[in-house]
């Protein structure tokens, strides 16, 4: 699949490192620079072909375009590339604000596109397990979640997945806190020594949903880096409870007490070379990851998200099947917004029926 880029930070160097790692699969037909110096430079790596003007990119022969620019100026592109007939991936959030998350739906009732919203969380293989288990019944009929493994609409949308509401109206009570921790990693490496206190701040939510099923939002931004801040998520059924690895379940006879376990190749005296392959539970493979064969690729649990969001794309455009369709990244994101202003505003706040809810 040939994909043309808009777009060149930290976000985007993730994605060429998943093309680079499985040529079989991806190629960059071209990235769209606003320096030209970038541009040279990128094309000296030998990744693909550099662009600088907007037109000329659209001129090329992708399969899809990839928009991965700031919310604040992201819609023009948007535009311009469904304009151009390009089924359109696009970064997270895909909009500033609500109003312009109101627009790309028009845009694409406009344009009658193919376009999904770059969320790969849910498709991280500890979540591709846990939500096999749900969706299996194992545990029973979720009624409530403690989610403390992502920010914002990243935690939302896994929340929602999980427990099953749909675009069901909700409540939000939200407060945000904050507590001093010790810095001494990032997206830079880990360095011996270097360290500087900080001040963290934590958001802790309750949705509560339409139908009594409540999920409890809990996160701070330096548990993606920080090597003392965990992540955790628990998820409960009347039947049983995920609990991080432990699962806990009636199996019609007794309680039975059981664990989810990584299956990653190349440790200890294994020679594959290392590769996640999947998660099994009971005996059996719950979740196996599309990249497994690829033995040469050496993918973090990210990065098979990321790369499973563009075979997703792949099929999308093969068969019409939607791996995230726009209006749950747009619920996501509406949902995150209104969280936001009921920490903002201190008091909880009911959605409301946006556009994308009456497809």
């Amino acid at each position: 699949m040939k994909i043309g880029f808009i777009g060149n930070g930290w976000r985007t160097e993730g994605y060429w490192r998943i093309v680079r790692q499985a040529p079989e699969k991806f190629e960059i037909s071209g990235v769209l620079f606003r320096n030209e110096e970038k541009a040279r430079a990128f094309e000296a790596r030998g990744l693909g072909p550099a662009y600088t003007d907007l037109d000329e990119f659209l001129r090329q022969k992708h399969d899809m375009v990839f928009v991965l620019l700031p919310r604040q100026v992201v819609l023009p592109y948007i535009e311009k590339v469904l304009r151009a007939g390009f089924p359109l991936l696009v970064e997270t959030p895909p909009a500033n604000g609500l109003e312009e998350l109101k627009t790309v739906w028009e845009m694409q009732k406009t344009y009658g596109a193919k376009i999904q919203v770059a969320e790969q969380y849910f498709l991280q293989p500890y979540h591709k397990a846990v939500r096999a288990l749900v969706d299996e019944g194992v545990i029973g009929e979720v009624s409530n979640l403690r989610i403390s493994m992502a920010h914002d609409y990243h935690g939302i949308s896994l929340m929602r997945r999980l427990l099953g509401v749909g675009d069901a109206p909700c409540t939000i009570t939200a407060q945000s806190y904050k507590f001093p921790v010790l810095w001494h990693v990032g997206r830079a490496p880990l360095e011996k020594g270097v360290s500087a206190p900080r001040e963290d701040s934590r958001k802790v939510a309750a949705f509560a949903f339409d139908g009594g099923k409540v999920g409890f939002f809990d996160f701070a931004g330096e548990q993606y880096f920080n090597y003392f801040r965990s992540r955790h998520l628990n998820v409960q059924g009347d039947r049983g409870e995920i609990d991080d690895y432990a699962v806990s379940f009636w199996n019609g006879e007794m309680p039975i007490q059981s664990r989810l376990e990584r299956q990653d190749m190349g440790r200890d005296s294994n020679l594959e070379g290392y590769f996640h392959r999947g998660f099994t539970w009971m005996g059996r493979f719950v979740y196996e990851s599309p990249f497994a064969a690829l033995r040469e690729a050496r993918l973090t649990d990210d990065e098979i998200a990321m790369g499973s969001l563009l075979l997703g794309m792949e099929k999308l455009i093969e068969t019409g099947e939607e791996i995230y369709p726009l209006r749950e990244a747009l619920q996501d994101t509406y949902l995150y917004l209104t969280m936001d202003e009921a920490i903002r505003t201190g008091r909880p706040v009911p959605t409301e029926r946006q556009p994308w809810q009456e497809a």
